[in-house]
């Protein structure tokens, strides 16, 4: 049933999808080189449970809509009662008549129509599609959120899985160590005080192993809480993230088109624009509080009567009636100038309000485009180091073919690259979560192209 009402409320966000620019296309994101990924981004739309309750906003706000709208429509009113009585009259008794069974219908009808309120039904509906309309953007951006949140999560588990494989490594490493140690001091090679620092490296390196599977455990755990998908198998989780291309020329292009605009297309600052909207159409209502309504209806209705100066003799009597009505509040003890006043020092205080949530956002994005930078110049040096290591590695292990160093000698160079490995993926995952988040502020994140999709 929540997907149901999902899918059913995607076409609303059809429209607002059109705010996603170009520089989308140029800048490159982690589901874009990771398929898996982007598949699990488009699951999360149904099957996440933030996702199926923001669906449940946009089905409340669809029917807030037609709420708002039921004043430009025509009202339908009546009813009818049927029922059978026993009347006792006192001018028949004295005719020597008993009781009277009588049958007794009554009914009304009417049809009720708004004529001229100075545009205040017209003000209302619009007030309930701006409302669903802020709606459909926290929908989005409620998403994109959700994707960002995914994007670290995924990469969280990458990280996890590494860390455990190095951890496992070392703690094979430091076992073996353990058992050559023991030899050594029955041997007498070592001090006891040696072997004491041999043995406790030993122990915390599989307490540390054992950690880092239950860490990868609940990290899966959680990371299908979030989306709303079955644990990961191990074997679904990449062992890696794929190296990444620095796009300094890009993100600056985007900043500029971002900052060029009049009004900044965020999802923050559009919803707060509607919101002024909103205020625009309550001052618009504010001003007809003291002028003439006017509706117009028609109806048909059945009732008694008596014509007669013996009120005890009705007769049914139906009745087709139509006309024009009107409502006037005259006076209200001047509150309906202190409303106008106060929407109008409301108004100002939101444009006052919004004028510094467009300078924060500015800065905002100039502020990510430079971290940006920052986290590409630091996934620069931990490529290298990554390089660095895995050359060194090959040189250890030819060293070890021929017997120049030792299998110890081998597994530091080892754990030496699973160090530099998991450098470079936290620089890695931490250059995609820059641009993701740049991506977020000026409004051009693809992936909110998945909720086009449906």
């Amino acid at each position: 049933m929540n997907k149901q009402r999902l899918f059913a409320a995607m076409p609303l966000l059809l429209a607002g999808l059109s705010v996603i620019g170009l520089a989308a296309e140029k800048i490159n994101t982690p589901e874009q080189s990771m398929p898996h990924l982007d598949g699990i981004l488009k699951q999360a739309v149904a099957q996440s449970p933030t996702m199926i309750s923001r669906a449940i906003d946009l089905e409340l706000a669809e029917q807030d809509r037609i709420t708002a709208r039921a004043g430009l429509l025509p009202s339908f009113v009546g009813g009818a009662s049927y029922y059978k009585a026993r009347d006792e009259r006192e001018d028949l008794k004295q005719l020597g008549m008993g009781p009277l069974n009588v049958t007794k219908i009554y009914y009304n009808f009417a049809i009720s129509q708004p004529l001229y309120h100075w545009g205040d039904r017209m003000n209302y509906a619009r007030m309930g599609e701006i409302r669903q309309s802020i709606t459909q953007g926290n929908f989005q951006e409620a998403y994109r959120k959700l994707a960002q949140e995914v994007r670290n999560q995924y990469f969280r588990l990458i990280l996890d899985k590494v860390r455990l494989e190095r951890s496992r490594f070392y703690a094979d490493f430091a076992a073996n160590q353990l058992k050559q140690g023991e030899v050594r001091l029955q041997k007498k090679v070592v001090s006891e005080a040696q072997m004491f620092t041999i043995r406790m490296e030993a122990e915390r390196s599989q307490i540390a192993a054992e950690r880092g599977a239950f860490d990868f455990e609940n990290d899966k755990t959680t990371f299908s809480r979030l989306t709303g998908l079955p644990p990961l198998r191990d074997d679904e989780i990449p062992n890696t993230i794929p190296p990444v291309t620095v796009q300094d020329q890009a993100i600056q292009q985007s900043l500029s088109e971002f900052l060029a605009q009049k009004d900044l297309p965020s999802a923050e600052a559009d919803s707060y624009r509607k919101l002024m909207k909103i205020e625009d159409v309550t001052l618009a209502i504010t001003k007809t509080r003291l002028r003439p309504k006017f509706g117009v209806s028609i109806g048909i209705s059945q009732d008694e009567q008596s014509y007669t100066l013996n009120t005890a003799q009705k007769y049914a009597v139906q009745s087709l009636f139509g006309g024009v009505s009107m409502s006037w509040s005259i006076f209200d003890g001047f509150s309906a100038n202190a409303a106008l006043r106060t929407q109008l020092a409301k108004i100002r205080q939101m444009r006052n309000e919004y004028r510094g949530l467009t300078e924060r956002l500015a800065q905002q994005a100039q502020s990510q485009a430079r971290l940006i930078g920052f986290a590409g110049r630091m996934l620069s040096i931990t490529e290298r180091y990554l390089v660095s290591g895995e050359g060194n590695l090959q040189s250890k292990k030819a060293e070890f073919s021929r017997g120049v160093i030792s299998e110890d000698d081998l597994s530091g160079a080892q754990i030496g690259l699973y160090d530099s490995q998991i450098a470079a993926l936290g620089a890695r995952a931490d250059y995609y979560n820059q641009v993701c988040e740049f991506l977020g502020t000026v409004v051009e994140d693809p992936v909110l192209r998945n909720l086009g999709n449906k």
